[in-house]
């Protein structure tokens, strides 16, 4: 309300006090809990060494300036998850992001009384307190799983928790931002099919059959997605999105293996941005889809990068099933979503919700498995030590 609203929105005080502190936060946490680093060394080493190579990228980028403020930004979000995962408890940050979430959506909608023309942005979308309605609509999918998180867990009572979450869905709706939308519906059908395998019996087969309809339903809705776009009355382009895919392609082959320098083809000091520009007659700021996004700021270096630390934190998660039950359901929710939203929107690359609830809860799962691990060759030196005891005096009682 003080500045206005641009593009990127740099050079003002409020925006470089806001970074400075970023970056002085993220290395307390993460020096505060650098005993605890040993519980997730491996996925925290991975997410810096991605951060690091998008940092290096400075070094071929099409626009140095922008790879080098983006990349330093990217890599204290990461440092300052690492550090956030090393001193709290999962379930008190998810209830705290819960809660932050909660937050910018009654502000959000205080906002359409307060300044109707600032609530909508004269597009008439609500975007609230944020730039753009896309912002928005992932906050409130991210307010969604923390909120399903903490009744999973029981650290949220169930009235405020589905209030919250009735919240989050209306605001979802209200910025009509469709991919959100499918977001939150998906992490609904995630936490109910693990709910209910977990139960076993009949509710298990009913999770199967769940499970066996989405394999199905899935393939033949990416096949059909015009009409299915067309059925939900929305755009089949996904407004001018898949226009961009095509002018996009051309320019990754150029520079296949490491790609235009991080957040740099976009830029307008990048002439191939401006031939892309002038075939769509609109300047996009990104793909608007998330390999593509990848592929453009890091090649397939990056791109490998990514998509094994996706498929890493999946298995984590798989794993994480046997000692935290809600984390990792939390974290399973977040991948899909992640996958899901990456159709149509940058996802993993950019210091976005999203992304942070991506590594956050991966750690989280990294740091469980790591300690039950420890734990369980602990448990067994008692168990054999035990057996010896009762056996010893079974056997000096037979010589005797």
């Amino acid at each position: 309300m003080l500045y206005g609203n641009w593009l990127g929105k740099p050079g003002d005080k409020f925006t470089q006090l806001t970074n400075i502190s970023q970056i002085i936060i993220s290395i307390i946490l993460f020096v505060v809990g650098s005993r605890r680093w040993s519980s997730l060394r491996k996925g925290a080493l991975l997410s810096l060494s991605l951060a690091i190579f998008l940092l290096c990228s400075v070094a071929w980028s099409v626009d140095p300036g922008a790879s080098a403020r983006t990349g330093v930004s990217y890599f204290f979000f990461i440092l300052g998850l690492i550090g956030a995962a090393e001193n709290l408890d999962g379930d008190d940050f998810m209830g705290l992001l819960a809660s932050v979430c909660f937050l910018s959506a009654i502000a959000s909608l205080s906002l359409i009384f307060i300044s109707p023309s600032l609530a909508d942005g004269g597009t008439g979308d609500l975007i609230g307190i944020f730039s753009y309605k896309g912002i928005l609509g992932q906050a409130m999918a991210v307010g969604t799983l923390a909120c399903l998180h903490g009744l999973r867990a029981q650290t949220l009572g169930r009235l405020s928790g589905l209030f919250m979450i009735l919240v989050f869905t209306f605001v979802a709706l209200k910025c009509r931002s469709t991919t959100s939308a499918l977001v939150i519906l998906l992490f609904y059908v995630i936490g109910a099919v693990i709910q209910l395998l977990q139960k076993g019996g009949g509710a298990r087969i009913l999770g199967v059959v769940l499970i066996t309809l989405l394999l199905i339903v899935a393939p033949v809705a990416a096949i059909s997605l015009d009409s299915l776009l067309e059925l939900m009355g929305k755009d089949p382009t996904l407004t001018g999105r898949t226009n961009i895919w095509a002018y996009v392609m051309p320019y990754i082959y150029q520079r296949p293996l490491l790609g235009w320098g991080y957040v740099a083809f976009f830029s307008t000091l990048n002439p191939a941005a401006w031939e892309v520009a002038s075939a769509l007659n609109w300047f996009a700021p990104e793909a608007h889809n998330g390999l593509l996004d990848i592929l453009l700021s890091g090649g397939l270096v990056g791109a490998v990068w990514s998509v094994y630390l996706w498929a890493r934190t999946v298995r984590l998660s798989l794993q994480c099933l046997r000692y935290d039950s809600a984390m990792a359901t939390t974290c399973f929710s977040c991948c899909a979503g992640i996958l899901l939203e990456g159709v149509s929107e940058q996802v993993l690359l950019y210091a976005t919700g999203l992304a942070g609830v991506f590594f956050i809860t991966g750690f989280f799962c990294e740091k469980a498995v790591s300690r039950a691990r420890r734990r369980t060759p602990v448990a067994r030196g008692n168990l054999v030590g035990t057996q010896s005891a009762h056996i010893a005096p079974s056997a000096a009682t037979a010589k005797f």
